[in-house]
């Protein structure tokens, strides 16, 4: 490897945190806006929350899709086509600001297939694609701390705009950024990987199709999703409801941004963390540990003490936070290869979405009905529980399979 190509990949690797950076801007606006726009619109929470639940259900299904495009047409191409979907879709809702179903279709189709097309499945591809087997989990992790710094530095951010700042002017800024800036950045990286080679992929990609019957026939599979699952219901909790289960329960402002901030803090320094342990420990165990955490995580929500729910909560969530998506990744490229590791990891990113989900309308619904997240909180802390016990439990026999050979090619040759 010369040093032009040394000097691209790290190129292209700030590329990637920029935009998982800047991706965050989708979900923080409508986080913080959550409750202004329920009253906007006329409705309660739950009927609102079905455009954030749509847009969790839809960024699952697309990511079969993105992961498909990342594996034929490149992870940056793909990300210039969900930059400038975004934009459009964030623009949209200004545009028809008074219009529910707008809103609902623009943000919950529109928005997903964005955030799909910008963040985990191609950025997993486009790590695959620069760097050896040993150092993409560490590679992985640099690249997807950019919703770490996006926590760190634009929740407060957010949170001190929203009393200031109309929701049509936030949506409308989100939008411009993304078809602008964002897609340009993108397509230069697409064609600088283009004219270096390394936008090839390692081999011709399977059929959608093709591939669920292979993965099908993989138990880990079904672990994987299992956690997934919770990883995903756990994750649109916080996107969705946090900041209004904190403002029910009377935490101050300022608690809460340095709250967001703090768990922003410990996503960056485990998503690191975990890309060295990745390399050094069982990873059935590594990815078990995480899954505990978050069930942990989920039951100082329920604490007594305020300082618990808020801070504490913090702090062990942020320690877990991309430590699953890390190790889920890896597991994505030794198990199934480098050929259809995009679509696979997109199917598993489909599990996670339908977990989030129902995780955001059964939030909603409980909350309408019993006027508190009690029993969604306590719910997601099982699920995770029994996603850490599953993928101890069933990911250990093949835990450390070689890279060399994905376990269905050593499937389909022995």
């Amino acid at each position: 490897m010369t040093g032009n190509d040394r000097y691209l990949i790290h190129r292209l690797v700030t590329l990637g945190f920029v935009v998982m950076f800047l991706s965050t801007t989708i979900k923080g606006a409508y986080q913080m806006y959550f409750v202004p726009l329920a009253e906007h619109f006329g409705r309660g929470r739950t009927d609102f929350a079905w455009s954030g639940a749509l847009f969790m259900l839809v960024t699952g299904l697309m990511s079969p899709v993105v992961g498909a495009l990342s594996d034929r047409i490149g992870p940056l191409r793909t990300v210039v086509l969900g930059a400038v979907a975004g934009g459009v879709s964030m623009l949209g809702t200004t545009a028809f600001a008074h219009s529910l179903p707008v809103f609902i279709l623009a943000y919950g189709i529109g928005g997903a297939f964005a955030l799909a097309a910008m963040t985990y499945v191609p950025m997993g591809v486009l790590v695959d694609r620069l760097f050896e087997h040993k150092r993409k989990g560490f590679a992985f992790a640099i690249v997807t701390n950019g919703t770490s710094i996006g926590f760190i530095v634009l929740s407060p951010l957010w949170i001190a705009l929203q009393p200031r700042l109309a929701w049509t002017e936030a949506f409308a800024a989100v939008g411009v950024l993304l078809a602008g800036p964002v897609a340009l950045l993108a397509w230069f990286g697409a064609r600088s990987m283009q004219q270096s080679g390394l936008a090839q992929p390692p081999a011709i990609a399977a059929s959608q199709g093709g591939v669920w019957r292979q993965v099908c026939r993989d138990p880990g599979f079904y672990v994987l999703g299992l956690g997934f699952l919770g990883c995903g219901a756990t994750m649109a909790f916080i996107d969705v409801h946090l900041v209004a289960f904190w403002q029910d329960g009377g935490a101050p402002r300022a608690r809460m941004g340095l709250s967001l901030s703090l768990l922003g803090v410990l996503e960056l320094a485990s998503g690191l963390f975990t890309g060295w342990l990745a390399m050094h420990w069982k990873k059935h165990s590594l990815l078990a540990g995480f899954y505990l955490m978050r069930s942990v995580a989920m039951l100082l929500l329920l604490a007594s003490g305020s300082e618990w729910q808020t801070v504490g909560f913090a702090v062990v969530f942020g320690a877990s936070y991309l430590g699953t998506v890390v190790v889920t990744s890896m597991y994505c490229f030794e198990r199934y290869g480098a050929a259809i590791k995009g679509q696979v990891f997109g199917l598993l990113f489909l599990m996670h979405q339908v977990g989030a989900f129902a995780s955001v309308q059964l939030g909603a619904w409980g909350y309408d009905r019993g006027g508190n997240y009690d029993g969604v909180v306590a719910a997601l802390a099982l699920l995770t529980a029994l996603g850490g016990l599953a993928s101890f439990l069933g990911l250990r026999d093949r835990a450390e399979a070689a890279a060399g050979r994905p376990v269905l090619a050593r499937t389909r040759t022995e």
